[in-house]
């Protein structure tokens, strides 16, 4: 039961609005008022405000795994608020972290929430898109959060990253909507449908897919089942996987990205900022700008501050020192005869 699971206090409840700079209107008092917004007032635009504002002011990113002296992520809900909130770094997570940060600040408010593992498509992720829908699904390393308001399921996912639900999405198979603008740019929908990699069509799972525009085939993005609930116990298991392994893109790549607001105290969303290995890039009103290219830390430690809003420790920056991912300028160095 959802009232069993970890929840923040109101004075913490109240930190995390300060945090993701929640307009005024939305700001209901945590507990019975709250509850009571939930269930019989507006829980749908509450909802939306904490998605939309958690996606503009808490970065996406796997920043844990790689400026670290531990290189672990715990994706235990006092640790993540001591890392999201409490240290006030501009910090946030990976899918595991956000998604069960988010889910404990909406259990916290009288949201009824079950969690849910996704697999993603491994030929989606990355702006990768088949035009003849080849997918490869990789095991259980996503989740996603499933709300239920007054009968009406919605998709909350704060931690995909770059391409994923800008806003809460009603689970309604083939219903398409504009993720972003301009109005024919990353169109989304959910879909019911078997995966090629079932070995029983009669078993359809939702899948989540995007396109770039209107006349651009659609790429599932992953996938995920609505009727068995995630437990803390199976997140552990997937958190260990996605934050050691190899085959892992988070073990080997670094990123960090945030949506942008069309202003402070609106709901929708227009664009995001993308730091991903040594390049910064904006995607705003369907155009892509590179705002900055890093060669060396020293660049992407400030890039992460100039423009997420991201602060590192000294010994956060000391532990990325000797690792494949670290940046090295090797401007005017002569390069080994053996390695040429």
């Amino acid at each position: 039961m959802s009232q069993d699971r970890p929840h923040y206090t109101p004075q913490q409840l109240h930190a995390v609005y300060d945090r993701i700079n929640l307009p005024p209107r939305f700001r209901y008092e945590p507990g019975d008022f709250s509850r009571e917004v939930v269930r019989h007032h507006d829980g749908h635009g509450f909802l939306g405000a904490l998605v939309t504002h958690t996606l503009a002011h808490i970065p996406f990113e796997n920043l844990s795994l790689h400026y670290s002296p531990t290189h672990a992520v715990s994706i235990h809900p006092d640790a993540l608020f001591q890392k999201i909130i409490r240290q006030d770094m501009g910090r946030g997570g990976y899918c595991l972290e956000n998604n069960v940060f988010l889910g404990t600040v909406m259990r916290s408010l009288g949201f009824d929430v079950m969690t849910v593992g996704a697999r993603i498509n491994q030929m989606g992720k990355g702006g990768i898109g088949n035009e003849d829908g080849t997918t490869s699904y990789g095991g259980w390393s996503h989740i996603v959060n499933l709300v239920t308001i007054r009968g009406e399921v919605f998709v909350v996912d704060v931690g995909f990253g770059p391409g994923g639900p800008a806003r809460p999405m009603a689970l309604v198979d083939g219903a398409a909507e504009r993720n972003m603008p301009p109005s024919q740019a990353q169109v989304i929908r959910l879909r019911r449908d078997a995966i090629a990699d079932s070995d029983r069509k009669s078993v359809k799972l939702w899948i989540f897919e995007r396109r770039s525009d209107e006349d651009a085939p659609w790429t599932p993005m992953y996938c995920f089942e609505d009727n068995v609930c995630f437990l803390p116990q199976d997140l552990e298991v997937m958190n260990y996987f996605t934050s050691t392994h190899r085959t892992s893109v988070y073990t080997y790549r670094v990123l960090c990205s945030k949506s942008i607001l069309a202003d402070q105290d609106a709901t929708s969303m227009v664009g995001e900022i993308i730091l991903y290995e040594n390049k910064v890039t904006r995607r705003l009103g369907g155009k892509t700008e590179t705002l900055a290219t890093l060669k060396t830390e020293q660049d992407r430690v400030d890039a992460l501050y100039k423009f997420l809003g991201v602060r590192l420790s000294p010994a956060q920056v000391a532990g990325i020192k000797g690792m494949a991912t670290e940046l090295r300028s090797f401007e005017g160095q002569q390069i080994p005869q053996d390695l040429v």
